[in-house]
Parts: C-alpha cells; sequence; structure tokens
C-alpha cells in the first residue's frame, strides 16, 4: 500500500491525526520512531533549517523537492508536503504536484496567498482572488499520477479579508474537491469553531497550531472534539532545536567545554544505533564483502 493511500485511508476513519513537523530527514526519523502516523515538511521549516532564512517565498521548487525527497527517503510514514503558492501559475502548480509525487509526497499543500508568500503567521500577507485559488485547486487534483495523492488547499483570508471571506473560500475550496480544507491562523477557539459550522459538512478540517503563534494551543482531543481532521504542529521540533543550539553555543563559549550539559544529550551509541540504523549498514557491508 502506498503511503498516499495509507494516509487517505488514515483520514477516513474519523479520528484526528497528528501531524508533527519534521525540519529535515533525521528529525523524520525520530518522529517515526516515536510512533506517528504521518510527518509535515513545511516551508518554514525549510527554510530556517537548510538555508537560515525566513518563510518569505525564498525557497525555490527545486530546493524544497530535495528537501522532500531526503524526507521520504528517510521515513516509511506518509510525507505531508508544503507547496506554498505552487510557485506559480495554474501549469507550474500542475508540475508541482507530479514533482513533488515523484519526491515521495502523499499530499500536497497549496495556499492562497500571493506571491512572494509569508509564514501564516506573520504580518503583511496578500491573497489572490477566490476564483484563482479555485482553479489552482482543480489543477492540482487533474494532475495527480496517484489518485491517492491527497491534495490540501489552504487559505490565509483571516488575517487580510476576515473571517467570512475566509469561509467562504473555503467552501469553494471543497467545492472544487479539495481533499483537506487548512483555514490557517484563526485567533481563538470561538473563530475554530465558527469554521468548522460554516464550512460544509464532510469537508476535513486542518487545525495549525505555531507555538507562540496567532491560534491557541489545542490538543488532538480537543481538535477531535472540535471536529477537525487534522493537528498541524508544524515547528515544535524546529523551535526546540534552536533553543537548544541557542544554550548549548553558549555554554561552549562561556565555559570552555560541554561537560555540564552532557546530561541533556543524546548519547553517542544511542544516535549511531537506535535512530541511525548503524548495524543495518555494518551488516549489509559484510554481506558485500562476503561476496567476495
Amino acid at each position: 500500500m502506498t503511503p498516499a493511500r495509507r494516509l487517505r485511508e488514515r483520514l477516513a476513519t474519523g479520528n484526528p491525526l497528528l501531524l508533527p513537523g519534521a525540519y529535515n530527514a533525521l528529525t523524520a526519523k525520530i518522529l517515526e520512531l516515536a510512533g506517528h502516523e504521518a510527518v509535515y515538511t513545511g516551508g518554514y521549516a525549510a527554510a530556517a533549517a537548510t538555508f537560515a532564512l525566513p518563510d518569505i517565498g525564498l525557497m525555490t521548487q527545486t530546493e524544497m523537492l530535495g528537501h522532500i525527497g531526503r524526507v521520504s527517503t528517510a521515513t516509511s510514514l506518509p510525507v505531508v508536503a508544503d507547496a506554498d503558492t505552487g510557485f506559480g501559475d495554474l501549469i507550474n502548480v500542475a508540475r508541482t504536484v507530479r514533482e513533488y509525487e515523484k519526491a515521495g509526497a502523499a499530499a500536497v499543500q497549496f495556499e492562497d496567498q500571493v506571491f512572494p508568500k509569508k509564514c501564516g503567521h506573520m504580518e503583511g500577507k496578500k491573497v489572490i482572488p477566490r476564483d484563482e485559488m479555485v482553479a489552482k485547486v482543480r489543477a492540482a487534483l487533474a494532475a495527480r499520477t496517484n489518485p491517492d495523492t491527497v491534495i490540501i488547499a489552504r487559505t490565509d483570508a483571516i488575517a487580510v479579508t476576515g473571517l467570512d471571506d475566509a469561509i467562504g473560500r473555503m467552501n469553494a475550496y471543497a467545492d472544487a474537491g479539495a481533499d483537506v480544507i487548512f483555514p490557517d491562523a484563526p485567533r481563538s477557539v470561538e473563530e475554530l469553531t465558527a469554521i468548522r459550522e460554516r464550512v460544509r459538512p464532510g469537508a476535513k478540517l486542518l487545525a495549525n497550531f505555531s507555538e507562540n503563534g496567532k491560534t491557541p494551543l489545542l490538543s488532538v482531543k480537543e481538535v477531535g472534539t472540535l471536529g477537525y481532521a487534522i493537528a498541524l504542529y508544524p515547528s515544535s521540533l524546529l523551535f526546540a532545536a534552536v533553543q537548544s543550539a541557542i544554550e548549548i553555543a553558549a555554554l561552549l563559549r562561556g565555559e570552555g567545554t560541554s561537560a555540564s550539559a552532557v546530561g541533556r544529550m543524546v548519547g553517542f551509541d544511542a544516535l549511531n544505533d537506535g535512530i541511525l540504523g548503524k548495524a543495518g549498514w555494518q551488516a549489509e557491508e559484510e554481506r558485500i564483502l562476503a561476496l567476495g
């Protein structure tokens, strides 16, 4: 069964899915070993971790494809991949879907921002007309080479044109056939509730939670109670890793050694054997050498 089919069947169960973000191949593997069911590759985390850049539309399609390919190679889990605005107009959206599928994406997410886009929790966003995004959704659906590939349509309109317009857009994207609807940056539980009440029944909704962002943090259980299908935590591992790196960098500068922080670090053998699979690679080497 393909990862896309597994993701589609998982969403069909009706039980809310907790979807954590992997900012590189290693964190995707860690999430899989922790028992998660799918991983998310977001543009914010990819730009920050790979290029030390902000999420303001600076990553290219080629760069994102390489990122998705590394993540999908490192894990057997379905990969939900951020495609920003589709890297252009309708034909670019179509090509993006096909290239993302080749790179290993089980789901492709598009948003209705004007290019160059911004992170959904930043100020100064702009959105394209509703009908233009509807056309992009239809182009993405038609371009799939695997009919199980999940197409996610995101709207950033709440902060730009208001909740009413955002809900109208969500209904239009659902009517166009999007598999999952993603309202970005609702500002309260009340807005999350209003969205569920006013977006057409049957539409699968995604709730996005960025620590210190605009949306209050809810558990996957609470998200399910509100009627949402997915609770996305796209940047939790990135934020934690950056904070740890800041602290260790300061410690090394101040003390000249990491000795006092060793207890906060993963062990050498635990990383090599428990996560990186060193024993399997050594066994393969021995089999090759035995061929003589």
